[in-house]
């Protein structure tokens, strides 16, 4: 089984879905069986790229960020919530590592990145960088194709071909954005899984499909994003284990209807999250729409409704007022003097209120 260590970073006010790229990483593995097997980490700094890189010995590391900084030429990372700007001759450095150590792909699938792609390329098996912008819809194609590929014993070569193809759908104009180099080893003898049965066969010999995880559904307001965020975040390990499907309005792909996307997903969902606060109160299409809805859903019984208080406000006679809130007491999460402890508290509820019958 190949080790992929996906690193992602965000330091700026700039959202970008890096979770949805995680749980395409873990579906092509379960695809294919279990072939690949992902660790995740977030908000990491070079340094401490430079020690998970010595202890996990991974065969893949999969980096996001939110780009090469053009005035520095700089790869944003993240030491303790400040952007940490690395240069490809630091990167360089972070992956000078005895070659028994070192791993055999490395893929920088964030824009700009091709610099750093080729400091590091003589110091690992090959390493796939963007030479330009990449959207984030053409990004978690590229990996999503790239990734399934590899999990049923495609080579890195045959693999990135397939993910070039797949950003070709979605933006044709960035089909030559993703680039691939060769390092100490021919990406068209890389393998990081062993060859496999076409999907279909294997499924015919499988005594049942596995279930569907149950989908969630986040109503918040836009002046919370970061909250989502970071919720999102502390949720990725259930993502991980394929206990939950997160969805929320930033995966809407662009030039679809987005109500039509929100009401699809919001009928769908098994669990709706409310990130509540004064503007979440104030929002007439969080209060009058989506939560209206989610009540009525589990009036019925065809969906469970949980809210976060993110930030204090006045609940006294509001339709929810009655539900069993997180996190824990019903304290605003923003007022936590540890903000890691209140979001895991409200994630241990989360995986609480997913394994009730």
């Amino acid at each position: 089984m190949a080790n992929i260590l996906f690193v992602a970073s965000n330091a700026t006010e700039i959202p970008f879905d890096f979770a949805r790229e995680l749980e395409q990483l873990q579906s092509a593995s379960n695809g294919a069986g279990g072939s690949l097997a992902v660790t995740a980490r977030w908000s990491v700094s070079a340094d401490e790229l430079r020690c998970l890189l010595k202890e996990n010995r991974p065969d893949v590391v999969h980096l996001l960020s939110p780009g090469v900084d053009p005035s520095n030429l700089g790869l944003m990372l993240d030491r303790s919530g400040q952007v940490e700007y690395v240069s490809p001759a630091r990167l360089a450095e972070i992956f000078d590592l005895p070659r028994e150590e070192a791993p055999s792909l490395v893929v920088l699938n964030t824009c700009h990145s091709l610099k750093h792609a080729e400091a590091i390329a003589p110091r690992v098996g090959t390493v796939v960088g963007m030479k330009d912008t990449i959207y984030d819809t053409a990004a978690v194609e590229f990996a999503t194709a790239f990734y399934e590929s590899l999990a049923f014993g495609s080579s890195v070569a045959d693999a990135f071909e397939q993910g070039r193809l797949a950003v070709a759908r979605v933006a044709p104009d960035q089909i030559d954005t993703p680039v691939l180099l060769t390092g100490t080893a021919d990406p068209t003898n890389i393998t990081v899984a062993s060859p496999m049965r076409s999907p279909t066969k294997r499924r015919a010999t499988a005594s049942a499909p596995k279930a569907k995880p149950p989908k969630l559904f986040c109503s918040y307001s836009h002046v919370d994003e970061k909250f989502r965020a970071q919720l999102e975040k502390h949720l990725a390990l259930l993502t991980q284990q394929d206990v939950i499907h997160v969805w929320h309005d930033r995966r809407i792909e662009p030039g679809a209807d987005w109500k039509a996307e929100i009401d699809r997903n919001l009928e769908e969902a098994d669990i709706v999250l409310l990130l509540v606060s004064a503007d979440f109160m104030a929002s007439q299409y969080c209060t009058g729409i989506e939560m209206t809805r989610a009540l009525e859903r589990q009036a019925h019984g065809s969906a469970h409704v949980v809210p976060i208080l993110i930030r204090r406000c006045d609940l006294e006679g509001a339709p929810l007022a009655g539900l069993q809130w997180l996190p824990t007491g019903s304290k605003p999460v923003k007022n936590w003097s540890d903000r890691d402890e209140a979001w895991t508290d409200v994630a241990k509820g989360i995986r609480r209120v997913v394994a009730s019958p």
